[in-house]
């Protein structure tokens, strides 16, 4: 039985009602109050992650979790993952089962100079989500931490507009799958394959990358430890 939908169960498949969790105790399922079936599927939920307590309750009680964009792949397999992993061996769920989304950017177009431009674009969003103390975490865990706190000195000074320049390119990569349409597959497998089982095209309307089918195709087939959500109560 889901821990977080304890009437399924009971309305779908006829099974007593006993959820008992740490706040709050369900036994009784009176008849009257018992809908008719619809015989659906459970709808998977997922929930935004990224401090370590909401990571783990998302491996716990949901089906998915969305990581914010401020994400390395190092983060990730050190940080990320385990808290997840803690989450579903305390609920008995498979990683099979949990859809890890996001975690990253993508910055890719048909040019060279298609993919510069959206770089820079990137670069600024590193910097602006680098200023906020909330995700230094992530800076830490690569010993950048002083980059943060310099970022976060220069928007108390008002000094947006000059927060990319202290992106450089090395921090940048951290952070980014970077490359052509013919070249961005192996980009993500690199930056993201074995780590996140879904990404994220854009994370904007201003920049909205037109990927060709057969590129994205390829995209598409790189493994994932993710094969679909739980189907049955």
């Amino acid at each position: 039985m889901r821990r977080y939908a304890p009437f399924g169960a009971t309305w779908q498949l006829g099974e007593p009602l006993d959820f008992r969790g740490e706040h709050y105790k369900f036994t009784l399922m009176t008849p009257n109050f018992v809908p008719e079936s619809t015989n659906q599927p459970p709808v998977p939920i997922t929930i935004a992650a990224v401090g370590p307590n909401m990571l783990k309750l998302a491996g716990e009680a949901c089906d998915g979790v969305h990581l914010h964009p401020f994400c390395t792949r190092a983060y990730i397999e050190d940080v990320v993952t385990p808290r997840i992993e803690s989450g579903l061996t305390e609920s008995g769920k498979s990683r099979e089962h949990f859809q890890v989304a996001g975690g990253g950017f993508l910055a890719t177009g048909e040019t060279d100079e298609a993919v510069a431009e959206t770089v820079e674009w990137v670069r600024y969003r590193i910097a602006f989500y680098g200023s906020t103390p909330a995700y230094w975490p992530v800076l830490e865990h690569h010993d950048l931490g002083d980059l943060g706190r310099k970022l976060n000195s220069m928007t108390k000074a008002g000094q947006w507009d000059q927060l990319s320049a202290e992106i450089d390119d090395d921090v940048l990569s951290l952070f980014t799958a970077i490359g052509r349409y013919d070249e961005i597959t192996n980009a993500v497998r690199e930056r993201f394959g074995g780590a996140v089982d879904m990404l994220y095209a854009s994370l904007s309307a201003d920049n909205i990358p037109n990927i060709p089918h057969d590129v994205l195709q390829d995209i598409q087939a790189i493994e994932v430890a993710f094969t679909g959500f739980q189907r049955n109560w």
